[in-house]
């Protein structure tokens, strides 16, 4: 609203009397910030009050000529002009809209600490209506909140409860905010709580902050039905990635697949981490195929970080759906960029259940050679293998020989290589 018109609708018709002091309504603004006031019993003091007071001609110019200049943007001369009234010479009620009118120019001009001040300075004349000075409350404390000054906000919303009729759940929204940014997460839990409760459709910003509040309390049996809200309310990817994440977090792994085939099928996981998380969850719930498709058209579709996690994740899905063949490429270049030699350990053992014994040997030298592996003596005995079906008994007997210098594999590689001299006997 521009300040003009908002000038026009304050300045009403009062009788000029003396100034006395408000003892009655100083005992009660006295109290507690905790502690309602009892506002009828102030609404009619402060009826009688004002009623002694009227606003001059000259005041009135002063105040519209300082709007005007406000409106077209000169907001020193505007507050030039309020300077020339003399404060003394001006009754309560006068001193209160000169106040007000300062406090609307500077908060115009972005000084917000000024604005602050000359708010303060018309609620401390105590003569405006009560719903007069509880808007400027809530303006004082809107500009706290600006201004990221959390305790000076929760101070200042705390004087509104006290005057205000029906809290509102803007007010308690707003104080969450700010109860929150201090780390009183509990508090802030009761504000947002009655500010969501309170409407039919509360708006998006006030389930958020609510769902992140439980979820910062780990409070994942509350957070579900905000976010579920979140979800049909207002169609969002972070909206159902978070879902998933949530009923994942209370081991309800169906509803979070669910969540996230939804997802996936609108369109919204496109990022490298929750495409690995859907195909994880297909994996889980042993659906290896789907995860396998999801990855690859991922690959395909540039998505996914082709570093060596990923193409294990690929090999491991197409395997798991009894796809050798498509397993093959993932699982080289996963071995190609691990950074030990167990991944080499595993392509050759998907050559030797396809008695590829050529490419199995090779893949088996590499793991040999790049190092590092979990179980070198079961690489050496696959190694005999692979050597012994290509009729290369020497080698396997060399591969045996060498395996058999680990606990784990010895027994079976002294067993092959019994084998081996009992055939080379026979012959």
């Amino acid at each position: 609203m521009r300040l003009a018109l908002a000038l026009l609708a304050l300045l009403m018709p009062f009788a000029l009397l003396p100034a006395p002091a408000l003892s009655a309504e100083d005992a009660q603004t006295a109290r507690s910030p905790d502690e309602r006031v009892d506002l009828e019993r102030l609404r009619r003091e402060r009826k009688e009050y004002a009623a002694r007071f009227s606003v001059g001609s000259r005041i009135s110019r002063y105040q519209a000529a300082a709007a005007k200049a406000s409106d077209e943007g000169r907001p020193e001369e505007a507050l030039a002009l309020l300077a020339r009234l003399n404060p003394k010479r001006l009754n309560p009620y006068e001193r209160a809209l000169v106040h007000r009118l300062e406090a609307y120019i500077s908060y115009a001009a972005g000084d917000y600490e000024a604005a602050i001040e000359h708010f303060q300075e018309a609620l401390d004349e105590k003569v405006f209506p009560l719903d007069v000075d509880n808007k400027i409350r809530f303006g004082i404390a809107q500009l706290y909140a600006s201004q990221q000054k959390w305790p000076e906000t929760i101070e200042a919303l705390g004087e509104w409860f006290r005057y205000a009729d029906e809290p509102t759940p803007l007010a308690y929204y707003l104080r969450a905010i700010a109860r929150y940014q201090t780390g009183d997460v509990e508090h802030a839990i009761a504000d947002a709580e009655r500010a969501v409760d309170s409407q039919a459709e509360p708006p998006e910003g006030w389930l958020q902050l609510l769902a992140a509040l439980y979820i910062q309390k780990e409070d994942y049996a509350n957070a579900t039905p905000v976010l579920e809200e979140l979800v049909m309310r207002f169609t969002k990817k972070q909206y159902w990635v978070q879902l998933s994440l949530i009923y994942a977090a209370r081991d309800d792994y169906r509803a979070s697949l669910a969540v996230q085939q939804v997802a996936y099928l609108q369109g919204f996981l496109t990022e490298d981490k929750d495409l690995r998380r859907l195909a994880r969850s297909y994996l889980y719930h042993d659906l290896p195929y789907e995860a396998a498709t999801v990855l690859q058209k991922a690959l395909d579709a540039g998505q996914i970080e082709e570093d060596a996690d990923f193409f294990q994740l690929l090999a491991n899905s197409w395997i798991a759906a009894r796809n050798y063949d498509r397993s093959l490429e993932p699982l080289r270049r996963a071995a190609d960029l691990s950074d030990d030699g167990d991944l080499y350990v595993r392509l050759a053992q998907v050559y030797l259940q396809r008695e590829d014994w050529e490419k199995a040997t090779q893949y088996l030298r590499l793991a040999l050679e790049k190092g590092g592996l979990e179980d070198p003596g079961n690489a050496r005995l696959l190694l005999g293998i692979a050597y012994y079906n290509q009729d290369r008994v020497d080698l396997a007997r060399n591969a045996f020989a060498r395996a058999s210098e680990y606990e784990s594999t010895r027994s079976k590689a002294k067993n092959w290589i019994e084998h081996i001299e009992k055939e080379a006997r026979a012959s």
